[in-house]
């Protein structure tokens, strides 16, 4: 476009100057050389320019914002950064800077210890001293300040006094210790001296005593081999007597399917029950001192014993799984049950009871009809709960005078 203007421009000038020439013939203004020399010179400008080597224009870039409804990514030149590098004697000042950090630390650490092991020594406590001193030793060969080092071999040499005056106290106490021990042993030995005269006195006296007593101590024991004997035979008696129409309480345990009757205990109690030869009641083994380990029957229930006149009965039950059982089971205790003959039912004195005999409601008799009171279905049922109209009736009992034999208890010696 620059350039037809300018061939328009030249054309335009020689028609307003046609008539000048130069001397030499030529025309100045003649658009033709004009022109030919501005072709050659593009011609030169153009072969120029091809062989200019174009420069890599990748390294940037232009966006160009428009409205479009997707954005496009830009890229953002970042230029490098080169690090610089570290010289020798920047090197040296850092490591020395470290040096000096890493000292100061271990001097701080140092002094710690050193008031710590100072505070040790005026309380007098070696032990703690030591360890502190153990620790400082590990430390102080490290250290470089001359007056830390001062002030650790002070304490040291504290230390080291500390551990002469604590031995020399160990040693006066020792000795203190010793003479406190002989004269008590001397004055132990004047008094068992003493003593033994005064015994072997006293020993005198109790024989002349003794002697005067024996007869009576021999006639006391024969009384009471006598009353044991007797007691003896009148539980044999109470176990061995049966009721006059025995034959007819058979006839209604027979009848119902009645082969056995129960007792429950803790385990722990057979080894007694072997000993003394058989059950007791609660109230024969209080009167006469046999102990019981576990014993079943709480205040209340020996109170309504004594409210009922059963205080001195052994009590059995028809039933094998007996509820108070369950619930002392239940509470953690070993229990067994006792299968014993139902002979016993049969003796003199047992009495019948138609549910628990501790509970208000209940009647209780040693007659024929009192057994005949007993819902046999009821006791023989398994597993009767609370709410059954069985529950009471399951638990009907037997009450033996004083005493049941162990010849009468089938499992004693399996338990």
């Amino acid at each position: 476009m620059l350039f037809t203007w300018l061939k328009k421009y030249l054309v335009d000038t020689f028609r307003n100057s046609s008539s000048s020439t130069k001397n030499d013939g030529t025309n100045p203004y003649d658009p033709s050389s004009s022109i030919n020399k501005l072709e050659e010179k593009k011609k030169i400008a153009q072969k120029e320019k091809d062989n200019i080597k174009q420069s890599d224009y990748t390294w940037f870039s232009l966006e160009i914002l428009t409205k479009s409804k997707e954005s496009k990514n830009i890229q953002v030149y970042t230029p490098r950064i080169i690090e610089e590098i570290p010289t020798l004697q920047f090197l040296k000042t850092k490591r020395l800077d470290n040096e000096a950090y890493e000292q100061q630390k271990l001097e701080d650490s140092v002094k710690v210890l050193l008031d710590k092991l100072g505070v040790y020594l005026s309380c007098k406590n070696e032990i703690d001293a030591k360890r502190t001193l153990q620790e400082l030793t590990n430390n102080i060969v490290r250290v470089k300040k001359l007056s830390i080092k001062e002030r650790y071999e002070t304490l040291q040499k504290k230390y080291l006094k500390l551990q002469n005056d604590l031995e020399q106290e160990r040693l006066i106490k020792l000795t203190k210790e010793r003479t406190r021990k002989e004269k008590e042993e001397h004055k132990n030995k004047e008094k068992e001296e003493n003593e033994k005269i005064k015994h072997e006195k006293q020993i005198a006296k109790e024989l002349k005593r003794k002697e005067l007593n024996v007869n009576l101590l021999i006639e006391e024991a024969r009384k009471e081999e006598r009353a044991e004997q007797t007691e003896k035979a009148r539980l044999e008696d109470l176990s061995t007597n049966r009721k006059e129409n025995w034959a007819d309480f058979k006839q209604v345990l027979d009848e119902n399917g009645i082969q056995y009757l129960y007792h429950f205990t803790d385990r722990l109690n057979i080894p007694s029950i072997k000993s003394h030869g058989g059950l007791f009641s609660w109230d024969y083994c209080k009167k006469n001192k046999i102990t019981i380990p576990y014993q079943g029957g709480d205040y209340n229930s020996q109170e309504l014993d004594k409210k009922y006149g059963l205080e001195d009965y052994v009590r059995l039950s028809f039933c094998y799984d007996h509820p108070m059982a369950f619930r002392l089971r239940q509470s953690g205790r070993d229990i067994v049950r006792l299968k014993i003959k139902v002979d016993v039912a049969l003796l003199k004195d047992t009495l019948f009871s138609d549910i628990n005999a501790a509970d208000k409601r209940h009647t209780h008799g040693g007659k024929l009809e009192d057994l005949k009171k007993v819902n046999f279905e009821a006791t023989q049922r398994k597993y009767v709960c609370k709410d059954d109209i069985d529950f009471k009736p399951h638990q009907a009992e037997v009450m033996v005078k004083t005493f049941v034999s162990k010849k009468y208890i089938v499992n004693l010696d399996s338990i």
